[in-house]
């Protein structure tokens, strides 16, 4: 049976720092309530962007979704909300239309690869994955650990034109873009190496 995640569960399983850490996001992810709408605890900030950008209104209009979410998301949510406000106005955006895609490893693992968001970033076409989650001790956000995500969206199947695009993920921890290299032989091996401490965790439990 074919393990079926997103690309935040992924992103997030490689950005942890020790084993223990990642048998932990592993346990979480296997053995957690599987995803509904009403457990996304990011859905309406994350619907607020997307409809802020595509309608062309100013960004600074998702702050009224901080101000309509239970008292104990408003922290974060305004934690976010700021960081991804001062990163717009710092450029000159554009929204356009994706469509989905996905990644498989040998029959085992099936990641959602979808685009969050189609920017048109200072004239640059990016396809866009936001990550939002708190940061926390166990966790590091950085290109280098999370090189292997930023090849797995690169080597994805979309079922739209991403050729004239660049990949990347914006971390909303701190306001970062980071954008997806050319795949080497190396990069490509610690994919699908997380690829496979993934599944193998994730069988053990």
């Amino acid at each position: 049976m074919t393990i079926k995640i997103s690309l935040t569960q992924f992103l997030t399983f490689n950005s942890k720092i020790s084993t223990s850490a990642r048998i932990n996001c592993v346990d979480n992810i296997k053995n957690g309530p599987e995803y509904f709408p009403g457990l996304d605890y990011w859905k309406q900030l994350r619907d607020a962007i997307k409809i802020t950008l595509k309608n062309g209104d100013n960004i600074s209009n998702i702050l009224s979704t901080v101000n309509s979410v239970k008292e104990d998301k408003r922290a974060n949510y305004l934690r976010v909300a700021n960081k991804m406000i001062h990163f717009i106005n710092q450029h000159e955006v554009e929204y356009f239309e994706t469509g989905h895609a996905f990644w498989e490893f040998e029959d085992e693992l099936s990641v959602s690869a979808s685009p969050e968001l189609g920017l048109k970033i200072d004239g640059e076409r990016y396809l866009l994955k936001n990550y939002y989650k708190k940061p926390n001790s166990n966790s590091k956000v950085t290109k280098s650990n999370i090189k292997s995500t930023l090849a797995l969206m690169s080597l994805a199947k979309y079922d739209f034109d991403a050729n004239t695009s660049k990949l990347a993920v914006l971390n909303l921890q701190n306001g970062k873009l980071s954008t997806a290299d050319p795949v080497s032989v190396s990069t490509k091996l610690a994919l699908n190496i997380d690829a496979q401490n993934f599944i193998n965790i994730w069988n053990a439990l």
